[in-house]
């Protein structure tokens, strides 16, 4: 009889040892899923932060452009750093008016916007504002 028990024992043991094998694989798998998810969101946040700050970088431009408008009316535009990104901008004069476009690079982001401007009573007005996408 002691033979059976010993034998009873070690299948016990091995359901247990199973069991306890399944569960560090289940909870091993649902860790790594998570960490994947996790990953992922930060991935997406840092996009979207570098696609905010060249947005903002673009718009620090348009900025920068009416300053030197404001010292020399012939003013044609130029490259600036703001932060960690860099800022090209261009300016086009009219007829009383400027078009300029602001393109700026953070990281991977990229953003342009081009804006007409005037000045009227001594301030500047902005009659026209746009975001550009692709190579227009």
């Amino acid at each position: 009889m002691a033979g059976k028990d010993q034998s009873k024992g070690r299948g016990e043991l091995g359901y247990i040892t199973l069991l306890i094998l399944i569960l560090v694989a289940t909870f091993s798998s649902y860790g790594l899923e998570m960490y994947v998810k996790a990953h992922s969101e930060n991935k997406i946040a840092r996009r979207e932060v570098s696609s905010r700050q060249a947005i903002y970088g673009a718009e620090g431009g348009i900025e920068w452009a009416k300053v030197m408008l404001e010292k020399d009316p012939t003013f044609m535009g130029g490259d600036i750093s703001i932060g960690e990104g860099t800022v090209k901008v261009k300016v086009i004069a009219r007829e009383g008016d400027y078009t300029i476009t602001s393109l700026a690079q953070y990281g991977r982001a990229q953003r342009k916007l081009k804006v007409e401007l005037e000045k009227v009573d001594g301030r500047w007005l902005i009659t026209k504002y746009q975001e550009i996408h692709g190579n227009e």
